[in-house]
């Protein structure tokens, strides 16, 4: 789970208090990362070996240990680009694991050809001592002088390393036909685009095609280093070439491109690998010594082809969420040039080239980092006009870790209307995935009701577990009744035996502090005319709390859309000004004012004003994560009664699969920036948002089913 945010010391504040400044919470230790076996640690590129001649059929053994960042132990494999160059001849380079009598596999890394360089990204298992072996597999005697050039490692079981965890994505192209001049960088900033989240970001698994006049070389490494001695990808003219690079970022999160002649840039992403703040399921990696599969496939001209790796290869029959392979391609004809995407096979085809091959008889590989699908399949896409031959070689698979209740990427769960136990168990039989997070709303009478340790226990789903999910509770900034209002919310010790009856069911749960202050229906609202009593009394009460329990999170929630209770933006305002005190920035958001039905409808929905994707921007500005604390369809029937009537009528989706499909689309797509989600199961009038219990009708619960499935790791 993410640590909470450290909580600053309260500065002064002249504001109007009925209630002294007092036992501020010291800041929150920050929660330790753990080490795991194949986690990636990424680093600047080093040269650790240079042009070192390898003869033909003979191999050449080294050590990475203790070079060019690599640590001298708790190393399982290590990430580099090969690169080969042969005066005399044509032949291939094979990467594998250095082990006493083994013999090379029977797979490849590099083609090289007579005076070019060649080059390919290759992740290697370590063999005995932490050695890898090189292969020369020239069948003409040609010697090849290689260079290795590390940009990371794995870790190795009992490594006291904190590394990253791998995401896979779908391929998406965040670069486009951009020019670079000659001996220049070009800077790309991945975060926010593609799936790739705002922050937690150590590395992506980017490729990157060049077309140019000159040939040249490029290298990609995070911007603020100084630029290294290694490179990537020695390109040609006519054609596009085409580079896999796992770079690390830099300052900014951002890494740069340096071509040495005028290049034109496309950059795609695959994946990422996320720090200990990560919100999505990441996975870990582990090598295997490489083997070829599947024979010589052949994809004819502008065809997709699907291929089972699950199950071959080394790689389990379940239970990976990518795979490792090198993969080379070549015109079966020789004189057609082409491109190939790799993805998932229960993706649409996306818009990205991971492979570029030339209109020659020459083999091309390319390493590939690809998602799999549910059922452990990858698409390969042809864009040539003629057919093209494969060679696939397995190198590792990544498995899922810390996998949640749901089995879905993101911490997904249901705010169950009745708060019982029953109902959120009725929702996860319901949906066919156990629930992730609970959202709870304790009575709020006034402090007795709130502080109900009976209340949480009655409403937590079966085998809730607090170390894997989540219990959010709903809190007034003041309640109801008694001398409680704006200026004093309440006592110290009211408001620390509260925290610590939450911290007892789950030590870091989130708490929606003073939730949907911008909607008039809340004596707790903010208004112009409260503004900095509220402020100051949400410090307060957030100090309190994490001084008595410091791993709760605190959740800064307005409602969707504009402020209903102030003219000058004021639920903007506050948050900007507390937001040191938060750890995540939500809105609930309806099928309502207005519907998300046809283009314009998904349009408002996400980009509307301070919708989905405009506050999770606001929440990225200030450094926090975002939710989806409260969602749902809204009822638009009309009943004379008023206690029966919906209360958005003539402003609702009624039972609307779109809205479904496109929340839940949207979830998947940002989940690395997802603190979580929680579905507003609602059976009555009021909303008649329930999925579960009493639908609201057919489309929309079945619509609701079938994401779940089809999102499940």
């Amino acid at each position: 789970m993410r640590r909470p945010r450290a909580v600053p010391l309260l500065a002064a504040l002249t504001l109007v208090l009925s209630f002294a400044v007092a036992g501020g919470g010291s800041p929150a230790e920050a929660a330790a990362a753990t080490p795991v076996a194949g986690q990636y640690v990424p680093l600047t590129p080093a040269r650790i070996v240079n042009l070192q001649p390898v003869a033909g059929a003979a191999t050449y053994t080294f050590s990475p240990l203790g070079k060019g960042g690599v640590p001298a132990s708790g190393v399982s494999a290590i990430a580099y680009q090969l690169h080969a160059l042969s005066a005399t001849g044509n032949g291939t380079v094979t990467a594998f694991p250095a082990v006493a009598g083994s013999s090379p596999p029977g797979t490849s890394n590099l083609n090289f050809v007579k005076d070019v360089w060649a080059d390919n990204a290759v992740v290697t298992k370590l063999g005995t001592g932490g050695q890898i072996s090189l292969y020369n597999g020239s069948t003409t005697a040609a010697e090849a002088d290689v260079n290795v050039d590390v940009v990371g490692y794995y870790t190795a079981a009992g490594s006291t390393t904190v590394g990253s965890t791998y995401v896979p994505l779908k391929p998406v192209r965040i670069v486009s036909e951009k020019p670079n001049a000659a001996a220049a960088y070009y800077d790309v900033t991945p975060l926010g685009q593609g799936g790739v989240p705002h922050s937690g970001v150590t590395a992506v698994v980017a490729h990157v095609t060049t077309t140019a006049s000159t040939a040249g070389a490029l290298l990609a490494f995070p911007l603020g280093a100084t630029h290294p001695t290694a490179s990537d990808n020695h390109y040609a003219t006519g054609g596009r070439f085409t580079a896999q690079t796992t770079v690390k970022l830099g300052t900014n999160g951002t890494f740069r491109i340096y071509t040495t002649t005028a290049v034109t840039l496309w950059v795609e992403i695959v994946g990422y690998f996320q720090d200990a703040t990560g919100s999505a399921t990441g996975s870990v990696f582990t090598a295997v010594t490489p083997a070829r599969v599947l024979g010589r496939p052949v994809i004819t001209a502008d065809t997709t082809s699907t291929f089972a790796l699950a199950g071959l290869g080394g790689v389990p029959a379940t239970g990976s969420s990518a795979v490792a392979f090198n993969l080379t391609a070549y015109s079966e004809s020789g004189t057609l040039a082409g491109g190939l995407s790799v993805y998932a096979a229960d993706e649409a085809q996306p818009v990205a080239r991971q492979l570029s091959y030339q209109a020659s008889t020459r083999r091309w590989p390319t390493q590939q980092v690809s998602h799999l699908s549910q059922d452990g399949k990858v698409a390969i896409h042809n864009t040539a006009a003629g057919s093209v031959v494969l060679l696939i070689d397995v190198l590792g698979y990544y498995t899922p870790t810390g996998l949640r209740a749901s089995g879905l990427p993101w911490s997904s769960g249901v705010n169950p209307q009745s708060q019982t136990t029953e109902r959120a168990d009725d929702f996860a039989d319901f949906r066919g995935a156990k629930v992730d997070n609970v959202t709870l709303f304790p009575r709020r009478d006034n402090w007795d009701t709130v502080d109900d340790a009976q209340w949480i226990e009655d409403g937590l789903p079966s085998g809730f577990t607090p170390a894997r999910d989540d219990l959010i509770m709903t809190i007034p900034l003041w309640p109801g009744g008694g001398v409680n209002n704006v200026s004093f919310t309440g006592t110290q010790t009211q408001w620390q035996d509260l925290a610590r009856t939450i911290a007892d069911a789950d030590p870091d749960a989130y708490v929606r502090l003073g939730w949907e202050m911008n909607l008039p229906n809340w004596y707790w609202k903010l208004t112009d005319a409260n503004q900095a009593a509220w402020q100051a009394s949400f410090i307060q009460a957030v100090q309190w709390m994490k001084a008595a329990a410091p791993g709760l999170r605190i959740v800064y929630n307005p409602n969707k859309g504009a402020d209903q209770t102030c003219d000058n933006e004021c639920s903007v305002q506050v948050f900007e000004a507390v937001r040191d005190y938060v750890d995540v920035y939500a809105i609930d958001s309806y099928d309502s004012w207005n519907p998300d039905t046809g283009t314009a409808g998904t349009d408002e929905h996400f980009n509307g004003y301070r919708r989905l994707n405009e506050s999770l921007a606001l929440a990225t500005a200030n450094g926090t994560k975002f939710a989806v604390a409260e969602w749902g369809v809204a009822c638009n029937i009309y009943n004379a009664d008023p206690d029966l009537n919906c209360q958005w009528y003539g402003h609702a989706g009624g039972d609307n699969p779109q809205y479904i499909h496109d929340y839940m689309g949207w979830f998947a797509d940002n989940a690395g920036d997802l603190a979580y989600e929680s579905y507003f199961d609602e059976p009555g009038a009021y909303i008649r948002s329930s999925l579960s219990d009493t639908p609201i009708g057919p489309l929309a619960p079945a619509a609701y089913k079938a994401e779940v499935a089809a999102n499940k790791m």
